[in-house]
């Protein structure tokens, strides 16, 4: 049974004091045949409220000032009372400007939800004092800013209040103290390390506080030895306290809602040692949960949580035997414990017998430990409706049974995840409606034609990547009609793709890589249109890439077709591929040219990035960075090396390689566009022509490979604007002239352009043909773009003499130490664009920087002094 979430709680709560309210408010806006009238001023407030505004979602489509939209009572997201006609409720969402005033001239609402909405950093202005009547105020993630004002403290009838998520700047909480019938508290992502030592001694003030949220608040470390009970509330039975810097003087404070708390979450704090024994005295919990801390050990008065349903001791630092840990959970928690989580700790040896005991037990997980061990049959029976297993990323071995015949055959909603483990043999036949199964990484072998007796259409997550396996993928995925991840990739699986995966509309990813498969991509597979990720590296498949890649799949974000034998063009329909991410052709046989349309790779282009992470089913845990989603892995080819990518850095990059086939023409001017691509890579092709000469403008350009090419012409001066270019290799082509000067150019090896033997200048030569006799002036590189910008330098040297004079001085040391001051000589003169071919040439400008300002000064000594003026043109 799934314990539930905060969110849920909040809605709850909400909902309950929403009922509570309409028991003594009305809020319809009719009674009977009689129509409630709007009061004019209360329109007129509404109005002047919604100017301040602009509408996103169609709210104010009902609001004006025309004749038949005068009754303000019938407008979107307003009611009124049946009885006096006043506005009591006003629920408005997805709105952006300026928080007016206005609003709180409505005096006698009672419940005002204004959630997720965006007020530009608005402050509450000290008017809301006027909602003396408000109960149930929603201000999260509203984009608030500022300090809360005082007068919230005359709010006194409220009950539920959420100003979460926003971005207050809050000194105290004593604004808090009056408000003595609130029930529901939400603070959620507030600073409140200001109020640190106050806090516990404000919540004990609200008797009748049940819903208290204080997640990422910057809580204190250490609270106070002695707190004020005085007034304490019995009533509190949900507190959130995550992610915060708590200790274990928190539990003192929590030991006073023993007979109260049902819901208790601690997780992501800095609690240490063993969990405190008082734990086992709160008699009323059902969720506790303490993950993501440094607990070390289980105290034995856990076992007496009669109520406790949902245990969470994941990403701490539990340490020794698994039957010892278990044994201290031993007694009525037996009966009642539902969810066991204890991932990510160090728990070491078998799964013992003991977890028979717990009647009302699978979700279990016990993830990312040590635990070494044969799985007993035992454990495939726990219970008869149990429905989560995560055993991964231990060291468990053996042979799995039959799982049909197991208690949770009937299961609906069965999830199974025993990937990173040491498993083997065939793969067991499992239950009809499972709906998701992990189990990569481990060493099975044979067909996997025991999945076809899936048939319920459950089935949304299959991966059985990193194994063994191997033969014809069986025709049987027309059964699998809610499958969202299939990941077959890393076996030794053969044959064509069956036509059977075009029954996957649901499908958005799909991993098929490092394997054998052969033939054309199925036409079927057009059907998908719901892909986001497709990888098909390290195949055999051949044909050519299919028009309708782009035309269908238009979600794509990821496309892997590297080392395969795909033959002809690349189809200019996979331009229409707006969310592309990552484009991987490489090695393959493709010919003719690179799409001109390249740049309507828009998400390449464009900052906004649509690649996302795609739906798993597997539960939420404990952590709150954990959001439930599957993260794709692929290999990717980074800057000369191959690299695995996943845990959330693939959706990172931006990628295009076409290395390594048979591409001839000239690399598209429109690539030039691609303003946010990170690597690109056409090296190993047939390219002739120039680099685009406007290449600078990719300013996130961090790799290009443009080696064994035919490119020719001089390298554009637009290239020294590449300042993250870390990776270059411009090798075995036919370019000319100068290698443009910057920071970066000058820092790669030789090898970046050896085998192109018209180049000069640094790394590869000292010098350029002709810099000998052209010393008396800045040389140009030998291209119009180099003449151009020594042309604006000199245009503009003389109003920068006071700056070259500094120069001058570091000049001077370069004389002397040569190699060091040398590369810092050529930074400082690379900001104003001077392409310079070596440092006798950078030493001349400082020089002559000096004698200029020299000559300005010197001028005004008089007529002795200029016989010492130095000469320029000398």
């Amino acid at each position: 049974m799934m314990v539930l979430g905060g969110r849920s709680l909040q809605l709850i709560y909400a909902l309950l004091i929403l009922l509570r309210m309409q028991t003594s408010v009305g809020f319809n806006s009719t009674t009977g045949d009689h129509e409630i009238k709007c009061i004019e001023s209360e329109r007129q407030a509404l109005l002047a409220f919604k100017q301040s505004l602009v509408d996103e979602y169609g709210r104010f489509s009902t609001w004006g000032s025309e004749e038949e939209k005068k009754e303000c009572c019938k407008w979107k997201g307003v009611q009124c009372s049946n009885r006096t006609g006043h506005v009591t409720m006003l629920t408005l969402f997805g709105l952006r400007g300026n928080l007016n005033p206005s609003l709180f001239e409505l005096q006698h609402l009672v419940y005002l939800d204004l959630g997720v909405n965006n007020f530009n950093l608005s402050h509450i202005p000290e008017s809301i004092s006027s909602l003396n009547k408000i109960q149930h105020l929603d201000l999260n993630s509203c984009n608030l800013s500022g300090s809360l004002p005082s007068q919230l403290a005359n709010l006194t009838s409220l009950q539920f209040l959420d100003l979460s998520y926003n971005e207050f700047n809050i000194k105290n909480l004593e604004w808090l103290s009056p408000l003595s019938d609130l029930q529901f508290l939400d603070l959620s992502d507030t600073d409140l390390s200001k109020v640190n030592n106050y806090w516990p001694e404000v919540i004990n003030k609200l008797p009748h506080l049940s819903f208290l949220q204080l997640y990422r608040c910057n809580l204190s470390y250490d609270l106070p030895q002695s707190i004020p009970m005085i007034n304490t509330s019995t009533s509190l039975a949900y507190l959130d306290l995550r992610v915060n810097n708590l200790s274990a003087s928190t539990f003192q404070w929590l030991s006073k809602f023993n007979k109260s708390l049902v819901h208790l979450y601690l997780s992501y704090n800095s609690f240490q040692g063993l969990i405190p024994e008082n734990v086992g005295h709160m008699t009323h919990l059902e969720t506790l949960d303490l993950s993501g801390n440094q607990f070390g050990g289980i105290p034995k008065s856990s076992g007496n949580l009669c109520k406790l349903r949902y245990l969470a001791l994941s990403h701490n630092n539990l340490i020794g035997m698994l039957p010892e840990l278990i044994s201290n959970l031993s007694g009525c928690l037996q009966l009642s414990l539902e969810e066991l989580i204890l991932g990510e700790n160090k728990i070491k040896g078998p799964l013992p017998d003991m977890i028979k005991n717990f009647l009302s037990l699978r979700h279990l997980d016990f993830y990312d430990n040590q635990l070494s061990d044969n799985i007993p049959k035992w454990f495939w029976n726990l219970s008869s409706w149990a429905f989560h297993v995560n055993l991964s990323s231990n060291d468990l071995y053996g042979v799995l049974p039959n799982l049909s015949t197991t208690k949770f055959a009937d299961s609906f909603g069965l999830e199974i995840d025993l990937s990173k483990n040491k498993l083997e043999g065939p793969l067991p036949v499992f239950p009809v409606d499972v709906t998701s199964i992990n189990l990569a990484e481990n060493s099975f072998s044979g067909s996997i034609s025991s999945l076809c007796t899936i048939t319920s259409g459950n089935l949304v997550f299959l991966d059985v990547s990193h194994n063994q396996l191997s033969g014809k993928l069986p025709d049987c995925m027309t059964r699998w009609t809610s499958l969202a991840i299939l990941n077959l990739a890393d076996n030794h699986f053969f044959g064509k793709i069956p036509s059977s995966i075009g029954s996957l509309s649901r499908l958005e990813s799909l991993g098929l890589q490092n394997n054998n498969f052969s033939g054309e991509i199925p036409w079927a597979l057009r059907n998908c249109s719901a892909l986001q990720f497709l990888d098909l590296n390290y195949n055999s498949f051949s044909g050519i890439i299919p028009a309708w890649i782009g035309e269908r799949l238009s979600s794509l974000n990821f496309l892997l077709l590297r080392s395969n034998n795909f033959s002809g063009d690349i189809p200019l329909q996979l331009c229409w591929l707006t969310n592309i991410m990552l484009l991987d052709l490489s090695n393959n046989n493709l010919s003719r040219s690179i799409p001109w349309c390249i740049h309507n790779l828009t998400a390449l282009a464009q900052k906004e990035n649509s690649a996302r992470d795609h739906s798993f089913p597997i539960r939420i845990d404990a952590d709150p960075g954990y959001d439930g989603r599957y993260v794709d892995k692929a290999s990717v080819m980074w800057k000369g090396m191959e690299r695995d990518y996943g845990n959330g850095n693939l959706k990172n990059l931006r990628i295009i390689d076409l290395s390594s086939n048979k591409l001839t023409g000239e690399i598209p001017v429109q690539t030039s566009a691609l303003f946010e691509l990170v690597q690109l890579n056409l090296s190993r092709n047939q390219l002739t022509g120039r680099i685009p000469s406007d290449i600078g403008q990719m300013g996130k350009l961090e790799s290009l490979d443009l080696s064994q090419n035919q490119l020719s012409g001089h390298l554009p001066g637009s290239m020294s604007q590449l300042n993250f270019l870390s990776t270059l290799n411009l090798s075995y082509n036919n370019f000319s002239g100068r290698i443009p000067l910057s920071t970066q150019m000058q820092s790669f090896d030789a090898s970046a352009f050896v085998g192109d033997p018209a180049l000069c200048g640094l790394p590869l030569t000292p010098t350029c043909p002709g810099d000998e006799k052209s010393q008396s002036k800045p040389t140009d590189g030998g291209g119009k773009d180099n003449q151009e910008d020594s042309a604006e330098f000199w245009k503009s040297f003389k109003p920068g003499m006071e700056l070259g004079a500094a120069i001058g001085f570091v000049g001077v040391l370069a004389v002397k130490f040569d190699h060091p001051w040398k590369h810092l000589c050529f930074q400082l003169f690379n900001n104003v664009r001077v392409r310079l071919s070596n440092l006798k040439d950078c030493l001349y400008l400082l020089v002559a920087a000096v004698g200029f300002l020299v000559r300005e000064h010197v001028s005004r000594l008089g007529r002795k002094l200029r016989l010492f003026e130095p000469s320029v043109s000398s």
